[in-house]
């Protein structure tokens, strides 16, 4: 029972970490689902298979910068942050209000590499608050069965059609 009760002091003291995670796991997704739905508008199915891919390959770039800048260049990480939040937020309102399917790609390779930065800044941080606790797996899993929850969440809670709604509401004005 003693080893319990360590694990929920770990996990009490790493909630931030967990919570970042988490809310990491549900953009990403959710990004991912929101250029899905608006590439379907413009190619067929089997087409947005490999957009997909494509954009989810861009965040592989944002994975790899967040540490070189960390070791290289420790002094412009908060800069890069910040614009790095701000790239994010531009691409994600590029991928809901596009109307050329070269603006949802360009706002989808964007919002990916931003989120890959986010995602590294995540698990760098998770992995340090846990590296030398015994419950580096559970709080893993938890930090992303949280993110998943809130995701379906998500989908219960917004139909999907509201983004679809949003880009009408502008055309039409």
């Amino acid at each position: 029972m003693r080893g319990m009760g360590d694990t929920t002091a770990y996990l009490r003291r790493g909630i931030r970490e967990i919570i970042c995670l988490a809310l990491f796991f549900f953009t990403f997704l959710a990004c991912e689902y929101l250029f899905d739905v608006r590439m379907a508008e413009f190619v067929s199915p089997d087409e947005v298979v490999i957009y997909e891919s494509l954009v989810i390959g861009a965040s592989v770039i944002g994975f790899f910068v967040r540490p070189i800048l960390y070791y290289r260049r420790p002094h412009a990480i908060d800069a890069t942050s910040d614009v790095t939040g701000v790239l994010l937020v531009a691409a994600l309102l590029l991928l809901i209000m596009a109307v050329q399917v070269e603006v949802v790609i360009a706002g989808g390779l964007v919002a990916c590499c931003a989120l890959g930065y986010c995602g590294s800044t995540a698990h760098a941080n998770f992995a340090r608050r846990f590296a030398r606790t015994p419950c580096l797996a559970r709080a893993a899993a938890l930090s992303y069965a949280m993110g998943v929850l809130v995701q379906v969440l998500n989908h219960m809670v917004m139909p999907v059609g509201i983004p679809q709604q949003a880009v009408v509401s502008r055309k039409l004005v």
